[in-house]
C-alpha cells in the first residue's frame, strides 16, 4: 500500500495541469450551432468599438447581440447608463446600464469584424436581454433613429459578406 505523498506526487504526474486537451470550449449556453445567442451581452472597452478609438474613451461598457452570421461575426449596439441623445430605455433590463444606443457596430477598431475574443469578453447569460427589448432595440435602431439608414446599409454589408476570413 501507497502512503498518501506518494500517491499525489503520482497524481501529479499523471495528470499534468499545463497540458491542455486540445479540444475548444465551448460555451453550452449558447444555441446548438454554438452560435453567440441574440440578446447575449458583451463586455468591451470604448475603444475598440467603431469610434471609440477617435474619442480617447477608456471606459467599460456593455454591448447586446442583435445579429450573428455563419461565421460568428457579431453585430451590436452598445449599452449606456445615461439618457442622451440617440438613445433609448430599456424598460425591462435592470444590470444598470438601462439605455441602447442608436448605432450599430459590426467592425472593431481595426475594421476586423466584431467576435468573442480578448477584446470582446462574453458575459454570464444572466445579464443577457430580453428577446423582447432585442426586438425593441432593433426595430429603433433600423426603422425610427436619425442613423437608421447608416444601420441599414451596416447590416447589409454584414449579411452579404461571403468571406470575412483574411
Amino acid at each position: 500500500m501507497l502512503h498518501r505523498s506518494a500517491v499525489r506526487i503520482i497524481g501529479v504526474i499523471m495528470f499534468d495541469k499545463k497540458k491542455k486537451s486540445g479540444k475548444p470550449k465551448i460555451n453550452n449556453k449558447r444555441t446548438k450551432g454554438g452560435k453567440v445567442p441574440q440578446g447575449r451581452t458583451l463586455s468591451t472597452y470604448d475603444h475598440y468599438l467603431g469610434k471609440g478609438g477617435k474619442t480617447g474613451s477608456q471606459k467599460e461598457r456593455p454591448v447586446v447581440v442583435i445579429e450573428t452570421n455563419d461565421y460568428n461575426d457579431l453585430a451590436v449596439v452598445p449599452l449606456s447608463s445615461r439618457k442622451g441623445n440617440d438613445r433609448t430605455k430599456l424598460k425591462n433590463y435592470q444590470q444598470g446600464q438601462s439605455y441602447f444606443k442608436h448605432y450599430v457596430e459590426i467592425q472593431d477598431d481595426e475594421g476586423k469584424p466584431i467576435r468573442v475574443n480578448k477584446k470582446f469578453r462574453e458575459n454570464h447569460p444572466n445579464m443577457d436581454v430580453s428577446n423582447d427589448d432585442v426586438e425593441k432595440i432593433r426595430d429603433k435602431v433600423f426603422n425610427h433613429s436619425r442613423p437608421a439608414s447608416e444601420n441599414r446599409e451596416k447590416m447589409k454589408r454584414f449579411k452579404g459578406k461571403k468571406n470575412p476570413r483574411n
